[in-house]
């Protein structure tokens, strides 16, 4: 989009939607995903969204004549587009995910306007461009070699032979980067880039012009040649063969692409042939599959095939794009013919020619050269009706209710009705060649250009096709017509130079001349394209805007120029928004591209551009609610934007009460019959359906009937087969259960036997670990007792030292404020400087920016003076003369290079601004920076006197403390493993110990228990003896009266009552199992309590144990330390009374008894160092013995 103002028109155009193809443009075709193909339209390329049914433009670079080829890298993330410029070639890269430009390619050295071929390399780093003819022939051919990513050139090269032959592709060799091919009429050359590119000895067997070809998935090069044959050659460009499976034919493929299985050519004859590699080693590649694309037989163009390899897309001359499904039924083998299908509709082939929107319907109706008329759906996105005809389409107009057309053809203008699947003839009117038609807003009216009655204009009543005017007065051919709001009057305008009023009226007589309005406005020598008028409503007046060869858009009024705006280039058509805000009109310029452009209304000059068609606007049409615009152009594309005004804002109210479109639809009687015929029809052949589907039903259930009837037959033998199986298993497993029994009661005896011997052997071996651990205790008190005395020196000792180190602290703390009250005064008066250096500064600054404020206050004034001035005289001057208004517009353009000139000086003061506070923040940190640094090196130098002076101090310690450390710590490491691995044996041994307890005490509860439960089962079983007894003598005498029923009969009474005395209780045995039960569970419950506590307090005791015997260990370590020092003492004061006894015996020779004194006293001395060595000795073997000890007795634990 180019923006031409900055206050440009609150209305922009976004694209919408394209229909329509480029097939010039080289390798027009490829896929970005399985879903998305990328193709061009227009200056634009397109990505087609299938499943979102959706496109992304890519639009071209300004001044740019369009695209000349196309290229996607491997991993389908970059589309590289070149574009025609007469300053350079351009090749532009995008981004296919995030659809913005990642760079542009251009080399200012060549003049060469397009590119004829792009070609990304394997691993999509590099880029090669393939230049064409150049004007001044210095860079034609020349092929170019890219880091695309940095936009940096690395080497070029002219590729053509003296003869200046045609240059048709190029490519990268996929296994390496710096070897490129290129290949032309003739040309067939390899090249490596080695500090610039050098040409490699390769050569084909004959020299040919060379159509295309393809690197296939072996590496190999396939090339194809004019004459239709195919040659295969090897990584390095050697020749190998020529397949003899070759189309054979003239320019049969002029595109190839390579798949997994082999490759796919296209050519002119309109075929597409499949190949695959071959088992026969003569063969090669076999033609699997020939198709034709269009019944036609339009050329192929491109193809491309999808990531998947299932979809295959191709391009035609015809400006079609189709696609073929190759592997969804296995089609590469099918017999039957495959069908290719549009990718999203058929496209017009050529220029459209007219075009025309619907208001109540979202459709809009395109006819073209190609003898076809097509209805859009510019909602849905699709074609909604295509009609062929035999003669070319000039013009076409849209019914406002969508229901009627009118056609202007070569031989007639046509009348149809729109119907559901057809247009339909109901009129012809003998008019040739109209070349322009237009319903009336109203609809009840339509005019029509007849170039045979001296360039006369005859409106028609629409529904009676009576003629009600022949408007005349145009002398050459009238190119538009436009009607008024209300239908009340027709401007016209054609090559002639003329725009003309003519009144309409439906009352007039048939074949009288429509009277024209006086306003006739006539421009000789400019022949006009497109008129508009506009009607306002205040005043009434229709003010009509024309456009021309002039390159003016001119505002006409009462037959006078009210205003003319330059455009600069030749405006083909125009369209004025029914809100009147904007004016849309498209480029018409000859062999040049067509964009859109949007104009500021009422004009002021400001429009703004989008780029749209890559040749000259045919038509252009808005929609009535002002939501949708639609162009043609000559390169057979249908371009819909979307209308986008800053100041709309609809309320849902408003969105309620809009008419929504209509969905009523024409048909006729016939095709009603036809459709009633077809439903009867159907209906029959579902009942037909119904009744075979019944009939197989009932055969179907009868056969399950008895093939369940066989099944039950055959599971119930089964069943019975298993349930004797069943019965043979039971008794197996009944007998393993009885002798499983015998086996636990033996097993059962045999582990009370190993029990009872455990038990025995486990209260020996508890009796001799509690007299080890007795003996234990006693030595451990010994060594506590020993140990605290040592702990109690060494307190004291440490206290002294802590007493010492604190006093030194607080005289260098004291030392240290002195020095930081110091630095503190320093850096106040450094500040004071500092503040004093940035107000002066700081007031220059100001008094600078002030001077140049008012020096561009007055200029800036005069300036808007001088502006006032001149728009004073261009309004007084405006309507005198047109040299006058010449004057003006330079005047304008120079107040426009003033207002340029004060924002450039304006946003010089803006950046001196920023400059002065940049530099005055850089001053403060910089000075900030310096006295931090300067405070740092006063406090390093005193630091680095103070070191120095401990330096030598601490030199001559360390030498001494390292000659002394390192023994010390050889025999500290050596004991602390020792103490270790006595903590770990003491650890095991409490924890066992504890263990045992543990064990011993619940064995001693389940004993007593088992004692206590045999007690009084011994009673039980005593008491139900005796009252056995008992009863056995009573019933004993009760049997003696057996012959004496009476007696027998109160005897057993007796019985009963002295035994049974408050009768048969069926809950008392169940009462004294519940009692039992409460007892053992209250036994239970009271035992689980005491073991939880035992446990408790054993892990306390534990605890402690372990606690202790930490401390113990911490005491040793401290001892072992001490005793290692008084031992480190005793040996340097042993080498001192050396040292002292040879001074005494060299100083003093003459004094035996003396000296004898000394020695026999370091003597003792000596001695007794050595007894206390023994004694530590000593002391370290009785822990050793402890140790060992210990681990005996958790051994035999």
């Amino acid at each position: 989009m180019e923006e031409r103002a900055s206050d440009g028109p609150a209305i922009s155009l976004a694209h919408r939607h394209v229909f329509g193809l480029r097939p010039e443009v080289k390798n027009n075709v490829h896929y970005a995903e399985e879903t998305q193909v990328l193709y061009p339209a227009g200056t634009n390329a397109v990505l087609w969204q299938a499943d979102q049914k959706q496109q992304k433009i890519f639009q071209g670079n300004e001044g740019a004549e369009g695209l000349t080829c196309m290229a996607v890298n491997n991993t389908k993330r970059y589309l590289a587009v070149a574009e025609k410029c007469y300053e350079g070639a351009i090749c532009t890269i995008f981004d296919l995910v995030t659809t913005k430009k990642r760079k542009t390619l251009s080399w200012p050295e060549s003049d060469a306007p397009e590119f004829v071929c792009v070609a990304f390399s394997a691993d999509s780093k590099y880029l090669l461009t393939q230049t064409g003819k150049s004007p001044s022939e210095k860079h034609d051919w020349t092929l170019i070699y890219w880091v695309w990513d940095k936009a940096r050139y690395m080497a070029s090269i002219k590729v053509s032979n003296p003869q200046n032959a045609l240059i048709r592709e190029c490519s990268f060799n996929p296994t390496d980067s710096s070897v490129v091919c290129v290949i032309g009429d003739g040309i067939f050359k390899f090249m490596q880039l080695k500090e610039g590119f050098k040409t490699l000895p390769v050569a084909p067997a004959k020299l040919q012009s060379f159509m295309c070809h393809t690197w296939l998935h072996d590496d190999k090069m396939l090339v194809a040649c004019e004459n239709g044959d195919l040659l295969l050659f090897d990584n390095a460009g050697d020749f190998q063969t020529l397949l003899p499976t070759s189309p054979g034919e003239p320019r049969a493929a002029t595109s190839i692409i390579s798949f997994s299985k082999g490759f796919v050519i296209g050519g002119d004859d309109g075929y597409v042939r499949v190949y695959e590699k071959s088992d026969e080693p003569k063969e090669v590649y076999r033609n699997t599959r020939t198709l034709q694309v269009e019944a036609g037989g339009a050329a192929v163009r491109s193809l491309a095939l999808s990531p998947s390899e299932e979809l295959l897309a191709v391009t035609t001359s015809s400006a079609q794009l189709y696609q073929l499904s190759l592997l969804g039924q296995d089609l590469l083998k099918a017999e039957e013919s495959a069908a290719f299908e549009p990718v999203l509709s058929h496209f017009h082939t050529g220029a459209i020619l007219g075009m025309d929107v619907c208001i109540r319907k979202p459709l809009v109706v395109t006819c073209g050269i190609d003898k076809s008329a097509r209805v859009w759906n510019y909602v849905e996105k699709t074609c909604a009706l295509c009609k062929w005809f035999n003669e070319e389409a000039y013009s076409i107009a849209f019914h406002p209710s969508g229901f009627h057309l009118i056609i202007g053809q070569s031989d007639r203008l046509r009348l149809m009705n729109l119907l559901m699947e057809d247009m339909k003839t109901y009129k012809d009117i003998p008019i040739k060649q109209c070349r322009e038609c237009r319903f009336s807003n109203g609809g009840q009216y339509f005019a029509a250009v007849n170039t045979n009655a001296t360039n006369a204009i005859q409106v028609y009543k629409t529904y009676t096709c009576e003629p009600i005017e022949t408007l005349r007065g145009h002398n050459n051919k009238v190119r538009s017509v436009a009607w008024t709001a209300d239908d009340s009057m027709l401007v016209s305008t054609g090559a002639d130079g003329a725009v003309y009023e003519y009144y309409v009226q439906a009352e007039t007589i048939p074949g009288r001349d429509g009277r024209r309005v006086g306003n006739d406005f006539v421009q000789k020598g400019t022949s006009f394209s497109s008129v508009i008028v506009h009607t306002d409503l205040a005043t009434g007046a229709n003010t009509m805007y024309v456009v021309g060869s002039d390159q003016m858009l001119r505002e006409v009024c009462q037959g006078q120029t009210q205003n003319v705006v330059k455009a600069n280039t030749t405006l083909g058509q125009i369209v004025l928004a029914n809100s009147a805000k904007s004016l849309f009109a498209a480029v018409a310029e000859p062999d040049a591209p067509g964009p859109i452009r949007c104009y500021k209304f009422p004009l002021d000059g400001y429009y703004n551009e989008f780029s749209a068609h890559a040749a000259p606007a045919t038509r252009i049409r808005i929609t009535f609610d002002d939501y949708y615009l639609f162009s043609t152009a000559e390169d057979g594309t249908l371009f819909v934007f979307d209308v986008k005004r800053k100041d709309r804002n609809m309320s849902k109210r408003d969105k309620e009460s809009a008419l929504p479109p209509a969905d009523e639809i024409l048909v006729t009687r016939t095709f009603l019959d036809d459709k009633q015929a077809q439903l009867v029809e159907f209906e029959r052949q579902v009942d037909e359906l119904s009744n075979q589907q019944e009939f197989q039903l009932r055969h179907r259930e009868s056969y399950h009937k008895e093939e369940m009837v066989a099944m039950d037959e055959k599971y119930t033998a089964e069943i019975d087969e298993e349930r004797q199986k069943y019965e043979i298993l039971r008794e197996e497993k009944n007998d393993a259960e009885m002798e499983a029994e015998e086996n636990i009661k033996s097993l059962q005896e045999h582990h009370a036997k190993q029990d009872q011997e455990l038990e025995s052997s486990f209260q020996s071996k508890m009796m001799i670990e509690v007299e080890k651990y007795q003996k234990l205790a006693l030595e451990r008190e010994t060594i506590h007792q020993r140990w605290g005395e040592e702990h109690q020196r060494i307190l004291s000792e440490h206290q002294r030292k802590v007493a010492e180190m604190q006093r030194d602290f607080e005289e260098k703390q004291a030392a240290d404020k002195n020095a930081i009250q110091r630095i503190l005064e320093e850096k106040r008066l450094a500040e004071d400087v500092h503040a004093e250096t940035m107000r002066q500064l700081e007031q220059d600054t100001d008094r600078e920016i002030e001077e140049l404020k008012e020096d561009k206050e007055k200029r800036l004034k005069a300036e808007r003076d001088s502006k006032v001035t001149l728009r004073g005289q261009a309004g007084i001057h405006k309507r005198n003369h047109e040299e006058l208004k010449r004057q003006m517009l330079q005047k304008e353009d120079e107040l426009q290079r003033y207002k340029e000139e004060a924002r450039k000086k304006d946003e010089r003061i803006a950046q001196l601004n920023k400059e002065r506070e940049h530099n005055v923040k850089e001053i403060r940190q910089r000075d900030g920076t310096i006295g931090d640094k300067e405070g740092k090196i006063y406090e390093l130098k005193k630091q680095n006197q103070e070191l120095e002076k401990f330096k030598f101090v601490l030199d001559y310690k360390i030498r001494e403390l390292k000659a002394q450390i390192d023994p010390k710590n050889d025999k500290i490491a050596e004991m602390k493993k020792e103490i270790q691995a006595m903590d770990s044996d003491l650890e095991d041994y409490h924890r066992k110990n504890t263990q045992l307890q543990v064990n011993i005490q619940q064995l001693n509860n389940k004993h007593k228990t088992l004692q206590e439960d045999i007690v009084s089962q011994r009673k039980k079983m005593t008491d139900c003896q005796t009252v056995i007894k008992r009863f056995k003598t009573d019933l004993h005498e009760c049997v003696q009266f057996i012959q004496e029923p009476r007696l027998l009969k109160e005897s057993a009474t007796a019985l009963y009552k002295k035994y049974v005395p408050n009768g048969v209780k069926k809950q008392e045995l169940d009462s004294d199992i519940q009692r039992e039960y409460n007892r053992q569970r209250d036994y239970l419950e009271k035992s689980v309590e005491n073991l939880k506590k035992k446990l408790l307090k054993d892990s306390d005791v534990h605890r402690q144990d372990n606690t202790r015997v930490l401390q113990e260990n911490v005491q040793l370590i401290i001892e072992i330390n001490n005793l290692r020092r008084e031992i480190d003492y005793l040996k340097r004061e042993r080498q001192q009374q050396r040292l002292h006894v040879s001074k005494l015996k060299s100083s003093s020779p003459g004094s035996p008894g003396k000296a004898s004194t000394d020695v026999t006293t370091l003597t003792k001395e000596v001695e007794t160092n050595k007894t206390q060595l023994d004694e530590l000795r000593r002391r370290v073997e009785e822990q050793m013995t402890l140790r060992q000890s210990a681990a005996l007795a958790a051994a035999d634990g």
